[in-house]
């Protein structure tokens, strides 16, 4: 039988976690557990103005609670109306949609990689790769002190690398270089975040190590049917939402 995408969810609870940042958690009775970590939602925003859905990644999941979380940033219009929804209000949500991360059961030792609104998959990532046993470490990028979230969360999966754009907390300077100066070693890795600092990592482990980046990009549908989200790939135009929005280190190719 084939599995129901739409989904009517409740919201449990909303809440500010740093700058123009929002943490919102779905009641997902009635939604399908057995995703991979990496995949993403598409939301109907409760203001008829806004025609498209929005793609956010799962945080985190909860059978046991029948919750789903998704952090997402004020971007514009449609995420401030997002971050108006009140507890109990009902959202149209489609989904989990997309590939996901792929688990290395051989890996022992995994890098997390984040960047900003890049950094709310791995989380639920980490926490599944912590169960099986496999030593995770986190590095995460953001703006400022004011942007860093779920620093906590991060640090209950093992050490974690904290780098700031302007120095005010943690690491000053970009993830690549907080993985120098640190000497860190790892069997796999998994980034998510803002193309320049994926096409950052790409270019400097590719070739060397193995691993998954996760795409940040616009999308119309989310199901493959629109086109509107291509990227350009080895193997030819790939479309993010369905093909994506994980891909091999060195599979994607870059805009100059």
């Amino acid at each position: 039988m084939k599995k129901r995408l739409e989904h009517k969810m409740r919201v449990k609870g909303q809440e500010r976690i740093a700058k123009e940042t929002f943490r919102m958690t779905l009641d997902a009775a009635q939604a399908p557990f057995d995703f991979l970590a990496g995949t993403f939602l598409n939301i109907a925003l409760p203001d008829g103005r806004f025609l498209l859905r929005r793609p956010l990644s799962i945080f985190s999941a909860s059978k046991e609670r029948n919750e789903l979380s998704v952090i997402y940033k004020i971007l514009g219009e449609g995420t401030r109306s997002l971050a108006q929804v009140a507890p109990g209000q009902i959202l149209s949500v489609v989904g989990p949609l997309g590939t996901g991360f792929p688990i290395q059961s051989d890996a022992k030792r995994v890098l997390l990689i984040g960047g900003g609104v890049g950094v709310p998959p791995l989380y639920e990532l980490g926490c599944r790769l912590k169960k099986e046993g496999t030593q995770v470490t986190s590095v995460l990028g953001f703006r400022d002190r004011e942007s860093v979230f779920c620093e906590a969360e991060f640090q209950t999966l093992g050490n974690t690398i904290i780098c700031t754009d302007d120095g005010s907390y943690g690491d000053h300077g970009l993830v690549t270089e907080a993985i120098a100066t640190h000497g860190l070693d790892f069997d796999v890795l998994y980034a998510c975040g803002p193309s320049p600092m994926l096409r950052a990592v790409d270019e400097t482990f590719q070739g060397k190590k193995k691993g998954y980046l996760s795409f940040e990009e616009r999308m119309a549908c989310g199901i493959g049917a629109c086109y509107g989200c291509m990227t350009p790939t080895k193997a030819g135009l790939r479309r993010v939402c369905t093909d994506g929005p994980v891909f091999s280190l060195g599979e994607v190719v870059y805009h100059d």
